[in-house]
């Protein structure tokens, strides 16, 4: 699923943002292939860690790295460090750990999962810092499309070591139908989110905007799953409110 996903990001990628590559290569361009690395590691440390225990575990924890990449953004100056972004990252955080509906136990039960989960937060926060503060250094598209380049060869290379998993999964329509469906989403999502870190260059607030996501899984899930027979749980909703006043005190 992951390289599969890469690969059709790369895709789409390609597509979209149709990069110039006339210039040669610079020290800027190598920190673009660098975040490609950290992109593809971020996303291995999160599929172990899902692997290794607790969902749920995994998805409070992941919410760390909207305050890494506030931090990391307010320590260059990228974004001000003022009340408003600070405290909406800390309830954004304490927000997805409250609609996953997690518990001190849990996480003291699901030791790896955690750590796994910190670090893909680190991967993965350097990589959006990196993306909205030096992306407009070689320009936005080539930038990505060397990013994504990088992620897709790595993602190649793990499908070539993996081929009979490949094989088999593609040799079934059941299954591959929403591998490729899903790598689709996952690639569509991901242009969006990038195109948003290198435009405006803000991202903590994008952060803590893509965190409402894990509100809207919440949503999803009792809508969907439990087909509305039962209530949402007082975190989850406390979780929700929270994330719309982070939203807010960012946007004020």
């Amino acid at each position: 699923m992951l390289g599969c996903a890469n690969l059709l990001t790369l895709a789409i990628f390609a597509w979209y943002l149709k990069p110039d590559f006339s210039a040669p290569l610079g020290a800027y361009d190598g920190l673009a292939i660098f975040n490609g690395f950290l992109f593809f590691w971020g996303q291995w440390f999160s599929i172990y860690s899902v692997r290794q225990g607790d969902l749920v575990v995994h998805s409070s924890a992941l919410g760390f790295k909207v305050l890494l990449v506030a931090v990391l953004s307010a320590s260059v100056g990228l974004e001000k460090a003022g009340p408003g972004l600070m405290g909406g990252a800390i309830l954004a955080a304490v927000a997805v750990y409250l609609v996953a509906g997690a518990t001190l136990e849990r996480l003291k039960a699901n030791r790896m999962t955690l750590w796994l989960t910190l670090l893909a937060c680190v991967f993965f926060a350097t990589n959006d810092f990196l993306t909205g503060w030096k992306s407009q250094e070689t320009g936005g598209a080539r930038w990505l499309i060397l990013m994504m380049m990088t992620t897709g060869s790595l993602s190649l290379v793990m499908m070539i070591i993996r081929w009979q998993d490949v094989r088999f999964a593609f040799g079934s329509l059941r299954i591959s139908t929403p591998v490729l469906a899903g790598g689709l989403a996952l690639g569509i999502q991901s242009l969006l989110v990038n195109l948003a870190f290198s435009w405006f260059r803000e991202p903590a607030l994008s952060n803590i905007a893509y965190s409402t996501r894990g509100v809207m899984a919440v949503f999803f899930v009792w809508a969907i799953i439990k087909r509305g027979k039962e209530p949402l749980g007082g975190k989850q909703l406390v979780g929700a409110i929270l994330m719309v006043v982070a939203l807010a005190l960012v946007l004020i």
